[in-house]
């Protein structure tokens, strides 16, 4: 008979060692921790994680992480990770007119006043829409009170989200392992804005040197349990996971690839593409002109369209030397660029913040997120302008967009609202395709996803029609305003 249990209180990188020795031990789990301790196991993974690059060992350690009190602009990119498992902050739930926000070192006198007239409109389009919501879908008589008003609400913040700044402050939460939390540290070390390779430095500590909070203990406390002190020592063996993320230095191949892309956009790429919101399917062609047009795409201000148009006037041989030298840069323990993975069908989608925030927690989804550009304007959906409320949302962000020119680049990412555009290329399968149009095309979604789960489902339909039909979309008239 099978012998089958569950662990709970071990330290991440006691697991992993437990779980690793069976490769060298025929003991069984609980013996194997039983007889381990922190240092046996920093031991151990020294050995066979670092000295013989078991890496695979790192897969079995997973790390809880507490984020909190980040940008939203911050939390984009803690979260931009294929194998990221989280939850934040929602802004479809959560009232976000008493938040505080993000301040960089050296912000100019005029930011405050700017981040301000972006929470006086989110404050304005809510009680708006608040009050046209109640009117045009009056509680049904078999829906309760509370319910009712939590849906309204939620559907109220559906529209005044489009004005947060991303200068508000957000938590989130994260279960990784080890070695994906090694990789997306140093990605975010390597990032271009301060504030982010900061959370990667406190995230750093938080798991190599500091203790973890410990819920047991904390509990014990708070019902006046006594604690031995010999328990307590057991209870805390010392920070969760000092072995297996001590090597998280800026990831130097993304910071060498970017200023050659950079430089690159400057001379051949640059511009600004039409940004109307909307998605463009594209089927693989050239995988190398594809490589190329990904790496491109994160640095430039234009679609995926006219990359591959401009690519074409360098010649083949050009285009291949390029993808050569910039695989050059590659050091013995880096990846490939993550523009580099590929897949049959690639979605060209220009979306707002909001929507895009959502869509990133595709996991199967190989995703290429273009910089942020203010030039690319902002989204102003129907939903707006169905509650009378599209001129004074215009007139309001037209203005805030104008006085964004008079501040430092560094200030001007944490003043544009979610309803900024952004473009993004989402490379998926079709089984990939299909669960995400059937999930995000739903009537409890936010009508922003749901237009881009219906276009994309569209744009499958004119390439691939019999594939089209087995997908179970949601289109987007079939809406009950009271589903959550």
């Amino acid at each position: 008979m099978p012998v089958i249990y569950a662990l709970s209180h071990v330290p991440p990188e006691v697991c992993a060692y437990g779980m690793a020795k069976y490769s060298r031990s025929s003991a069984s789990m609980r013996d194997s921790l039983l007889e381990l301790s922190q240092q046996k196991a920093e031991a151990f993974l020294n050995t066979f994680y670092f000295s013989y690059g078991h890496a695979s060992i790192a897969d079995l350690a997973h790390v809880p992480l507490a984020i909190e009190q980040i940008s939203l602009l911050a939390a984009i990119e803690v979260v931009d990770e294929p194998l990221w498992d989280g939850q934040e902050r929602s802004t479809r739930y959560q009232d976000f007119s008493e938040s505080p926000y993000y301040t960089p070192e050296a912000a100019s006198s005029k930011y405050a006043e700017s981040v301000a007239e972006l929470f006086l409109l989110y404050e304005t389009l809510f009680g708006e829409a608040e009050a046209r919501l109640r009117e045009r879908y009056p509680k049904p008589e078999d829906m309760k009170v509370g319910p009712y008003g939590r849906t309204m609400k939620a559907r109220a913040f559906d529209l005044a989200r489009y004005a947060l700044p991303l200068a508000t402050l957000t938590s989130l939460g994260q279960v990784t392992n080890a070695r994906v939390l090694e990789q997306q540290i140093r990605r975010l070390m390597a990032s271009a804005i301060e504030e982010v390779r900061n959370i990667a430095q406190g995230m750093k500590a938080a798991v190599t040197l500091a203790e973890p909070f410990n819920l047991l203990e904390a509990r014990l406390t708070h019902r006046n349990i006594p604690i031995a002190e010999a328990i307590r020592e057991e209870m805390n063996p010392g920070p969760i996971a000092p072995t297996l993320t001590k090597y998280t230095e800026p990831d130097q191949l993304i910071r060498d690839i970017r200023g050659r892309i950079r430089t690159l956009v400057a001379e051949r790429f640059s511009g600004v593409s039409p940004a109307e919101s909307g998605v463009v399917l594209h089927q693989l062609a050239d995988p190398v002109d594809d490589m190329l047009a990904g790496l491109i795409y994160e640095e430039s201000a234009l679609s995926y369209a006219d990359i591959i148009t401009r690519l074409h006037d360098l010649s083949a041989g050009e285009r291949r030397d390029l993808v050569s030298n910039l695989l050059a840069l590659r050091g013995p323990h880096d990846a490939w660029p993550r523009a580099f993975q590929q897949r049959p069908l690639i979605f060209d989608v220009t979306v707002d913040i909001g929507a895009l925030r959502d869509l990133n927690r595709h996991r199967r989804v190989d995703k290429v997120v273009q910089r942020l550009d203010h030039r690319l304007g902002f989204d102003s959906p129907p939903e707006i302008a169905e509650a009378g409320m599209a001129s004074m949302f215009k007139s309001s962000l037209e203005a805030h967009y104008l006085h964004l020119l008079s501040h430092p680049d560094e200030e001007r990412p944490y003043l544009l609202p979610l309803a900024q555009r952004r473009r993004v290329l989402l490379r998926m399968d079709f089984a990939e395709a299909a669960y995400l149009i059937e999930l995000r095309s739903r009537s409890a979604g936010h009508f922003s996803y749901r237009r881009i789960a219906n276009s994309m489902w569209l744009a499958i339909r004119r390439a691939f029609p019999d594939l089209a039909r087995a997908i179970k979309v949601t289109p987007m008239e079939e809406f009950d305003p009271f589903e959550r």
